[in-house]
């Protein structure tokens, strides 16, 4: 599925209006018996106050849409001393985000996580949203719609008790690019990218302690 929002983080934009300002001043460069060239103190002083006006401006952007997103949500800044952006209570169970950049040459990524309580057995199962094709590849469920939506990795017996319907349900009510990953530690919820809607969020959020719940459920039966 494709989601521009992969490609239209903070960074990626100031990459784009970096190489762009380069190029700009390549240009004045070449045009040197005209302009006086690049490093004639005010061209250079003017380009270097455009770069840095534009950074500001898609960085605050960014910003803006963020706390418009917090506002519209039950998710608060968090004031503790964990590391999480952000934290809200859901089902009495403690839901966090985290924001971070996992290597050099990504944006933003926006982890929704739940720890699982209780629970010592080691397992994974990973299910990674698609939107469609997932069915040619992973496990399938025998729920077409699922199987389209989400690859699914891990055994086929962790799988078929996890996913139960009302599980199934929920997952796909999510239409937002990312991987869900379920241990016995927790569930989090893995997104490539910081610009979400309330509404995804809250979404998300509600799948990932359901399926925390789940995971509880079947430790303890």
């Amino acid at each position: 599925m494709d989601d521009w929002r992969r490609v239209t983080g903070t960074q990626f934009l100031q990459a784009i209006w970096t190489i762009l300002l380069l190029a700009v001043g390549a240009g004045i460069q070449l045009l040197q018996p005209v302009v006086g060239g690049l490093l004639r103190p005010t061209v250079f002083l003017s380009l270097s106050a455009v770069w840095i006006g534009g950074l500001v401006v898609i960085a605050l952007y960014d910003r803006r849409h963020w706390n418009r997103m917090v506002e519209a949500s039950s998710f608060k800044p968090n004031t503790g001393t964990t590391l999480a952006d952000l934290e809200t209570i859901k089902a009495g169970r403690s839901v966090t985000v985290e924001t971070g950049i996992p290597d050099v040459l990504s944006q933003a990524h926006m982890t929704v996580h739940t720890p699982v309580e209780g629970v010592s057995a080691s397992f994974t199962v990973q299910l990674r949203y698609v939107g469609s094709g997932g069915a040619e590849e992973g496990i399938q469920t025998g729920t077409d719609e699922l199987d389209d939506s989400f690859v699914i990795r891990g055994t086929r017996e962790n799988v078929g008790q996890l996913l139960s319907p009302e599980i199934q349900a929920m997952l796909m009510d999510i239409d937002t690019v990312g991987t869900c990953t379920i241990t016995g530690s927790a569930v989090e919820y893995d997104i490539p990218f910081t610009r979400l809607e309330a509404a995804e969020i809250e979404q998300i959020a509600t799948t990932v302690v359901a399926l925390a719940e789940r995971v509880e459920e079947l430790a303890n039966a």
